[in-house]
Formats: structure tokens, C-alpha cells, sequence
């Protein structure tokens, strides 16, 4: 299944899900070094309706999109924005900024410790899994 185009999947302008499922205080990751380690080196794979994206957060801020893979000739891999923590404590966010005025802020809540964690912003909680490593999900 072919993926969107990042710019326009992570149009990450999220439509409201199950809102604050997951995303109580008890469950958020905090610390800058904490979500740094957590996401960095690791692809995001996220599911809504059929829009389907999977996103590498390269160390030193590239976020790459790996769409049909670095081989292929209609939808290869490639960067498609950047990804930033910052604050600290119940402050610690994520923000990707795709360029054009396309930026998105989320709080990262745990749901199972490695496996599946919640972007969490204002009433939106979009629930996606982290693989270690850049490839398909």
C-alpha cells in the first residue's frame, strides 16, 4: 500500500480520536533526553482511517519518510521535515515542522512501555508503535 506524501499525511493536523485515552500525566514521557532517546534512531508508524505513514527520526533532527523504500523509482525515501524535543518535565514535547508553515507539537504518552504510545495534543490522541531502526512498518 502506497503511503501519503508526508507533507500531507503528516498533516499530522490530526482529526480528534478517543480524546485523552492515554494521555494523562501519570503516562507521559518527560525529559528532553528521555523522548531524545525514546524516538531518536527509530521509525514511527501510525494507522488512521487509511492513511497509513511510517517516519525515521534520524539522530540530529532529519525526519525521514521511507514511503516504498530508498529503491523504489516512483516513491522513494526521503526527508520530508525535522523533529525537535523540547521543555522539560510535563513540558517535554515533540515538534515536527514539515516547512510552509506545517508544524505540529505533541506530548508522547506510554501505553505499552516500547510498543505503542499516544501524540498527544489538545483532544487529539493518535495512537502509534516505534520500530527500532529506519525501514517499513
Amino acid at each position: 500500500m502506497k503511503c501519503l506524501l508526508a507533507s500531507a499525511v503528516l498533516s499530522f493536523a490530526l482529526l480528534p480520536t478517543t480524546a485523552g485515552a492515554a494521555c494523562t500525566a501519570a503516562s507521559q514521557v518527560t525529559g528532553a533526553t528521555t523522548l531524545t532517546t525514546l524516538l531518536q534512531g527509530k521509525t514511527l508508524c501510525a494507522l488512521r482511517g487509511t492513511d497509513r505513514w511510517q517516519e525515521y527520526h534520524q539522530a540530529g533532527g532529519a525526519l525521514i519518510d521511507y514511503k516504498m523504500g530508498p529503491n523504489d523509482k516512483v516513491d522513494p525515501t526521503k526527508q520530508v521535515g525535522t523533529w525537535t524535543v523540547t521543555g522539560n518535565g510535563p513540558g517535554t514535547q515533540v515538534r515536527y515542522d514539515y516547512g510552509r508553515g506545517q508544524n505540529y507539537t505533541y506530548k508522547v504518552h506510554t501505553i505499552v512501555q516500547d510498543a505503542s504510545y499516544s501524540l498527544c495534543s489538545g483532544t487529539e490522541d493518535l495512537v502509534v508503535t516505534l520500530r527500532p531502526g529506519q525501514g517499513p512498518c
